[in-house]
């Protein structure tokens, strides 16, 4: 039976400016700009407590918590512990896939039959690991599949482990309300409502499947099935076949604001650079999109000088496009994507003439000077095989 593991850090920009200053443990902190047109980043769970979330205007966190910490963001803190998170995960399991900046699926079945060891005892060694290492707690689902897994990561934060399976989603599952079904959205859950559909287990009745395709269309099969804890869904671990790897945010109110647009280009932009990294991808071409409303959208790309999947570049040139063709109205949804993108081993550049020569490194001594020294300090000579061929004699 496969093993997956989905592995998500809880509240994860706000733990790890706490990883760098112990001394906002325990309070009411958001991330974000201290600005009246900010929104909220992340929340920690202390000012969850509150009723703050993320994406809510940070005029009204300050309203609900008067005490609220407000931490600037520090997005190259957050890419450097998510690589560091993603690589002692990798170190159990080849067969990851990352799912963003601070969650990712991992098939550990090869690793518990070699090792012999419980899944409940290898995701609490995961989890002290990361805590130990990165001083940043998460929270891991154990399952058959990748569906269950997801759901289970979900049941206990921060710092919970739960195994889902078959024989257990009745009392783990079923229970739950629709709403809190991974994938099923904010439009669609009110209509599962209105239609008698309320619980997870509802979906999984077959006597509501007619219902259930009446709202949900062609979909309803695989909700259905993952509702019975079926799905044959993968984790993705290579990605030969991508074509392009991007991100989109949608935003709950519009935003105009300039500056809160970039911080949001910049959360995209460190997605799509580190899914790049991690499947080893880079692009010569990127784009991005903004939606107006949902009659009006812009997508615009651009060539740039050389592969990459650097954040900084993708960050960088995604700015440019921004600031070249944004109309300055409220904006609904951005994205970023590389285009065309591929295997960084695969990829074959050839040098330009007009490339600047290699220059020969600090360290590396020419082989005349190497020969020099050497027959200073020798009673014999060497020679190099060129001289020998010149007829040149030895002394």
């Amino acid at each position: 039976m496969r093993v997956i593991f989905h592995i998500d850090m809880n509240a994860f920009f706000a733990n790890c400016e706490i990883s760098q200053h112990p001394e906002y443990a325990h309070k009411p902190m958001v991330i974000a700009h201290d600005s009246r047109r900010s929104v909220v980043s992340t929340a920690s769970y202390e000012a969850r407590k509150f009723g703050i979330h993320s994406a809510m205007p940070l005029y009204l966190a300050k309203q609900k918590c008067p005490q609220l910490l407000i931490v600037e963001p520090h997005f190259d803190l957050y890419r450097r512990l998510s690589h560091a998170f993603f690589k002692i995960v990798s170190s159990y399991s080849y067969i990851m896939e990352v799912a963003s900046i601070d969650e990712c699926y991992v098939n550990v079945s090869d690793y518990i039959i070699e090792h012999h060891i419980h899944p409940a005892d290898l995701a609490l060694e995961i989890q002290q690991r990361i805590m130990r290492e990165l001083h940043l707690p998460c929270s891991i689902g154990i399952a058959p599949n990748k569906f269950l897994a997801k759901m289970a990561s979900d049941m206990r934060k921060p710092m919970g482990i739960t195994m889902l399976t078959r024989s257990n989603i009745k009392q783990l599952l079923w229970p739950l309300p629709v709403d809190a079904f991974f994938g099923i959205g904010k439009k669609t859950a009110p209509k599962l409502k209105a239609a008698g559909i309320e619980t997870i287990g509802d979906v999984a009745n077959y006597a509501n499947y007619q219902t259930l395709r009446q709202i949900l269309g062609r979909h309803a099969l695989i909700y259905y099935n993952k509702a019975n804890g079926r799905d044959d869904a993968k984790v993705i671990y290579q990605e030969t076949d991508v074509k392009s790897i991007g991100n989109t945010t949608t935003f709950e109110e519009d935003i105009s604001d300039e500056k809160l647009l970039e911080d949001r280009f910049k959360e995209i932009a460190l997605n799509v650079s580190s899914r790049a990294q991690k499947s080893n991808m880079v692009s010569n071409n990127i784009s991005i999109t903004i939606r107006y409303d949902l009659a009006n959208h812009i997508t615009r790309q651009m060539n740039i000088s050389s592969y990459t999947n650097d954040f900084e570049r993708i960050f960088a040139y995604a700015m440019m496009l921004f600031r070249e063709h944004y109309n300055h109205k409220p904006v609904r949804l951005i994205g970023i994507t590389l285009n065309n993108v591929v295997r960084k081993d695969q990829l074959k550049i050839q040098m330009s003439i007009f490339d600047e020569p290699v220059k020969e490194e600090p360290h590396e001594l020419k082989v005349d000077d190497i020969i020099k020294t050497f027959n200073k300090e020798n009673d014999f000579h060497l020679m190099k095989a060129s001289s020998l061929l010149k007829g040149e004699k030895t002394h």
